[in-house]
């Protein structure tokens, strides 16, 4: 009996070995995918800035074709509106970086002035606040003339070892003046408060916007002859086909929310500027308008700089009333308007959401944050797709309250059911 159970042994080890490297197998594909998208990003970005324009652009393409326009014209007139639209966030938004980097060095000199104030004001608190320290240092004596005592005889009545009563231990050695000397520098404090630089990379963005239309002219020319191709396709691939097509649908509603989503939380935050009287409100409302698509840190990142603004043109109240209005906008918009319309059908857990986008932002930079959650849409159905990886699309999903991932996984099952019947019908007919 032990010798039979001696190869059942060894053969178990041998899978426990199998199945420990196939898991470094995966990890080190893992890592090597990722290397491989971060070395040539350059490829890849214009590229899939072009298909996502091209699923954005798809409804005003399907509505010129339902009013009879040739698709050769129809085509041609979606090209000529995304090249509007895009052409005037970028002219707009170019030259209004343009004229605040002139008042740049107007607002670093104000928010040094500030600094400056704020220090001199902290210094004479410290000041005041040491005098105090000092003369409560016989609290309850009454001294006159020749009664006074010497710091070190109060010290040692009150159990003090230094000279300068209760304070002297934590007295600063730098004053606050001397600290804002030492770490000032006026180069940098703007970037590193305001994060204004963030708005020129995103301008710088227009490189690549030349391929991005190349791409996404051809995927728009060719689009009438998909639905042929995925039919064909579907014979052969079958239901997995079918999910994928249904995850392009709903990508493809998810962006056109995520517009317009995005449009009137950009144009709340344009009337929110005008209102405050903050600088360059249109630049705001455009920065607010590209961030909206960056789930969870998007909205907070846009709010820094006319926050920071406010504070320099107009001090703390109007810098509070600004903070205000974008949070009412962005929970008003982001946590009761968008999942209204978006519903549960994406089932992305919250964590994984920020964590695509840490991810894809780390990835791809800011392309990758603003298509963190399509991408990792993407990449959960080919986790679905895998016999060996759908538990981390289970993972990344949401739960529902029956405890079902609240996606297709139910819908998925109750197919498969129907086929057993179906078969178990057929099988017991025969």
């Amino acid at each position: 009996m032990l010798v039979r159970s001696m190869p059942e042994a060894v053969k178990g080890k041998k899978s426990v070995a199998g199945s420990g490297f196939r898991v470094l197998l995966s990890l080190a594909c893992v890592v090597l995918i990722v290397t491989g998208l971060k070395m040539a990003s350059s490829l890849f970005i214009p590229v899939m800035m072009g298909l996502f324009i091209a699923l954005l652009s798809m409804p005003i393409l399907n509505w010129l074709d339902r009013h009879g326009l040739p698709r050769p014209l129809a085509v041609l007139m979606t090209v000529v509106i995304d090249l509007l639209i895009l052409g005037g966030i970028v002219f707009l938004t170019s030259g209004v970086v343009g004229d605040f980097n002139e008042k740049s060095g107007d607002y670093t000199e104000r928010l040094r002035r500030q600094a400056e104030e704020f220090s001199v004001t902290m210094d004479e608190q410290l000041v005041r606040l040491e005098q105090f320290w000092r003369t409560a240092g016989g609290a309850g004596e009454v001294v006159n003339g020749d009664d006074v005592e010497s710091p070190e005889a109060v010290g040692a009545k009150r159990g003090g070892e230094d000279e300068e009563g209760m304070l002297g231990a934590f007295r600063p050695t730098m004053t606050f003046r001397e600290l804002f000397n030492l770490y000032w520098d006026s180069g940098r404090v703007m970037e590193t408060l305001g994060g204004f630089n963030v708005v020129n990379r995103f301008t710088s963005l227009a490189s690549q916007t030349f391929f991005a239309l190349i791409v996404m002219i051809f995927v728009l020319a060719e689009s009438g002859s998909y639905a042929q191709k995925m039919l064909e396709v579907l014979r052969v691939r079958g239901p997995d086909l079918t999910r994928f097509r249904s995850i392009t649908q709903d990508i493809q509603k998810y962006l056109g929310i995520k517009t317009a989503a995005s449009a009137a939380t950009g144009l709340l935050a344009t009337l929110t500027c005008v209102i405050f009287k903050i600088d360059f409100p249109l630049l705001w409302g455009v920065l607010a308008f590209l961030f909206n698509y960056v789930p969870a840190i998007g909205s907070i990142l846009a709010g820094i700089p006319p926050v920071l603004l406010g504070l320099i043109l107009h001090g703390f109240w109007p810098a509070l009333g600004v903070m205000a209005c974008y949070l009412i906008i962005n929970v008003t918009i982001g946590n009761f308007l968008e999942p209204m319309l978006l519903g549960e059908r994406f089932g992305i857990s919250t964590v994984i959401v920020i964590l695509s986008v840490l991810f894809w932002g780390f990835v791809w930079g800011p392309v990758g944050m603003l298509l963190a959650v399509p991408l990792t849409m993407l990449v959960k159905v080919m986790l679905d797709n895998s016999s060996d990886l759908c538990w981390i699309s289970a993972l990344m999903g949401k739960n529902t309250p029956d405890g079902g991932d609240g996606g297709d996984g139910g819908d998925e099952l109750k197919e498969s059911n129907s086929t057993g019947l179906d078969v178990t019908e057929a099988t017991s007919a025969g």
